[in-house]
């Protein structure tokens, strides 16, 4: 009965001390970049345009609520701008360049016109069939990427029952979501997402549980 009932108490601690962390994911807001089909990577900082500024604002409204521990952000003006409301909350803030945009290479900072799109899906394809170690001129390959982000989600893993928010780029995000949910590189170019989208894990100190996918509904005032 002892043996029993030591097998007992530490079962129960088990489950009384099982990790339960919750992190909100979202894009930052809209830039005049945006809007202009100008090619943003982590060598363009640009910043939010008024729209940008609004989507800021309406999910800043929606969550505010939220007891956040940690909020994360890149090192570009455009995620930090986006999460700045949540700053003055008074939230612990950091700033991590492993969560920067993927690098475009000598596209950055010009219009994107035919050519450059052909070739954009020709990168895309390549790395969905596996090829991850092509690359635009200068810009970076899925595998370094996927480096990058490996080495920022093993940190998250450590940050053990807090909830965290993190701000960062579209293709940055898609990126963790193929990672967070144990799937291959070559499972990115499938995820899209939108102007301050926002997805929810949970992570249980073994597996990351996808919970809401690339949600606008703060813009929509659903």
């Amino acid at each position: 009965k002892e043996k029993e009932f030591a097998v007992a108490k530490v079962v129960k601690n088990q489950i009384k001390h099982r990790i339960s962390m919750e992190i909100y994911i979202y894009r930052h807001g809209q830039t005049l970049y945006n809007t202009k089909g100008i090619v943003q990577g982590r060598g363009v900082d640009s910043s939010l345009n008024e729209r940008g500024q609004e989507e800021a604002q309406a999910f800043f409204e929606r969550y505010q609520s939220i007891s956040f521990d940690r909020l994360i952000t890149s090192t570009l003006k455009r995620t930090q701008e986006t999460a700045q409301p949540f700053e003055a909350l008074g939230i612990s803030v950091e700033r991590r360049s492993d969560l920067d945009e993927i690098g475009w290479g000598e596209w950055e900072g010009k219009k994107a016109d035919k050519p450059m799109h052909a070739a954009y899906l020709g990168l895309l394809k390549a790395w969905a069939d596996g090829d991850y170690k092509r690359s635009l001129v200068g810009g970076d390959s899925a595998e370094e990427m996927g480096n990058r982000l490996g080495s920022f989600v093993a940190y998250l893993k450590t940050l053990k029952d807090q909830k965290v928010l993190i701000c960062t780029h579209g293709g940055c995000l898609a990126y963790l979501m193929a990672i967070l949910q144990g799937q291959p590189l070559s499972a990115m170019p499938q995820y899209r997402h939108k102007n301050t989208g926002l997805c929810i894990f949970k992570y249980d100190g073994t597996h990351f549980h996808l919970k809401l996918q690339d949600d606008i509904s703060h813009l929509n005032n659903d």
